[in-house]
């Protein structure tokens, strides 16, 4: 079946966008792994990702149930979700001045598995594909200090943790835990970008300073990893 046979749809956040922040700004770099795959299948995509979306914005805003609705059964749907990063975030402010307190991430887990759980069971009923990316990993000593430091009390963010950095990054990976779950439960395909990057020995020379976003080179390997899954013809 050829690639132009299918309509692809993205739900992603800042990085299925491509978003980059070295230049001191926040920018959409031309070469991210969505326009790379477009440029190299001839595959046209409806990228709906953005700066700071999350599974629990989509859901209050009814984005992705407008497009169930919306789902035409005779096509050759396919939905990639690559979402949970900013759903595992926490308001760091609200840390900061009161870091003895028990607060929950902006989504709480429990919730966002649930979702995404009906999400994928909701859209497989729909003959709809449904591709999960995982969580690309988070380098939490960049992030913290390139962008928790600045916006909140580091000193107080670090009594939060108990001093231990390292809490940033094994939080996110219990909600990475909770979209391979699911997958699996509902038998969505999943494109492992979090093995990749961490199986790499160049993992930080793919992220921007401010250890959320891949860089140009961190883009490739996403693009990389697609492109694997692309070749072994969409998991069919």
């Amino acid at each position: 079946m050829s690639n132009n046979n299918y309509k692809i749809t993205v739900f992603g956040d800042s990085i299925g966008k491509g978003v980059y922040t070295d230049g001191g700004k926040i920018e959409i770099m031309k070469c991210s792994a969505v326009s790379l795959v477009e440029e190299c299948f001839g595959i046209k995509t409806d990228n709906r990702s953005g700066y700071g979306q999350s599974l629990k914005k989509l859901s209050a805003r009814g984005i992705i149930e407008r497009y169930i609705k919306s789902i035409d059964k005779s096509e050759n749907n396919i939905v990639a979700i690559e979402l949970g990063g900013n759903d595992a975030d926490f308001n760091w402010a609200e840390v900061a001045a009161s870091p003895s307190a028990d607060h929950g991430p902006n989504t709480d887990i429990e919730i966002f598995s649930e979702s995404y759980g009906e999400y994928i069971r909701r859209l497989k009923e729909m003959n709809v594909k449904v591709i999960a990316c995982t969580i690309v990993p988070i380098s939490s000593k960049r992030y913290f200090d390139n962008v928790i430091s600045r916006v909140a009390d580091k000193d107080r963010v670090l009594e939060f943790f108990n001093g231990d950095l390292d809490t940033i990054h094994r939080h996110q990976e219990m909600f990475n835990n909770e979209i391979l779950k699911n997958s699996y439960k509902y038998g969505a395909d999943v494109i492992d970008l979090r093995k990749r990057f961490l199986s790499s020995n160049n993992f930080e020379k793919m992220m921007c300073r401010d250890g959320v976003h891949p860089n140009a080179l961190g883009q490739r390997e996403i693009f990389g990893a697609v492109s694997d899954y692309i070749t072994r013809g969409f998991s069919a």
